[in-house]
């Protein structure tokens, strides 16, 4: 997002990254344009589906990429240490006896699914963690076709597929998750070769499945681009522009799938990311 009337100053400090401006899309009636490879969101905006929140931050900016994002996943003042997570400490709220009641009758699914390695702080509540994670895309399609990998031929291939055995079936969602999904064979077309997409797509397939998942979580790295963001002679290529790219077509065709589904009338998605900078 490019505050457009602070263009010639951010040129003077940032020759070599800022767009030209006659490639920046400019949404009309703000003064901010978007990066030309987020056409997508640009429609979005227009049909008013999309809205822009401006001077999301803090005082004394923490620089380090890690606290940094502790701090917006936690919604904590930077000078303070919180080990929960703001939507971790609403869904504790709203389900108090959790974990220890959990599944039951009347919430018999997840109350929020995150992909990606390892569960964030995001999901964390004040006593446990209140999420199911979801390796990636392809461990996924093997919960729902009942795949699994193959070991080694070894004694440490049997210890292996036993641990692998111990945690399907400790997985006490899993049957659930995998009911919603086998519910949805029909998508929109998500784009190939995009890990942002794939994600989407679960997210959009166990909506329209039925699960009563209030909350999932998506992510996509490598923004830490340094001398990369950028190619030499156009600014509006390179690793930067590859991964808004990507973030682009991966929310359109979301957004496409749940009109599709017929769900899109209540779900609500946000972007966050702790690469804020500012040039004082």
């Amino acid at each position: 997002v490019v505050p457009m009337d602070q263009l010639s100053a951010l040129n003077l400090v940032r020759p070599h990254v800022i767009l030209p401006e006659d490639k920046i899309l400019k949404l009309e009636g703000t003064n901010v344009g978007l990066h030309p490879e987020l056409t997508g969101f640009k429609s979005l905006f227009e049909e008013e589906r999309l809205g822009i929140i401006q001077y999301a931050g803090y005082p004394n900016q923490n620089y380090s990429h890690f606290r940094s994002t502790d701090i917006w996943m936690s919604g904590s003042d930077s000078n303070e240490l919180v080990n929960s997570g703001w939507p971790g400490r609403v869904l504790s709220q709203e389900f108090p006896t959790y974990p220890d009641e959990f599944p039951n009758s009347d919430m018999p699914d997840p109350l929020s699914i995150e992909i990606g390695y390892g569960g964030s702080l995001l999901f964390q509540g004040p006593t446990a963690s209140m999420s199911m994670v979801i390796n990636d895309v392809s461990s996924f399609y093997d919960l729902v076709d009942n795949i699994e990998e193959e070991v080694p031929n070894t004694d440490a291939g049997d210890k292996l597929k036993y641990i692998r055995l111990i945690a399907r079936q400790s997985q006490e969602y899993g049957e659930v998750v995998k009911a919603a999904a086998d519910k949805i064979t029909n998508h929109a077309l998500y784009p190939e070769g995009n890990e942002l997409a794939g994600q989407l797509k679960i997210v959009s397939k166990l909506i329209a499945g039925g699960l009563q998942t209030p909350m999932y979580m998506v992510r996509i790295g490598g923004f830490d681009t340094h001398d990369a963001q950028v190619v030499d002679g156009d600014h509006t290529k390179g690793e930067h522009a590859e991964l808004l790219k990507q973030v682009n077509d991966a929310v359109l065709a979301f957004m496409q799938d749940l009109e599709l589904q017929g769900t899109d009338d209540r779900v609500m998605g946000m972007t966050f990311s702790e690469f804020g900078r500012r040039i004082v």
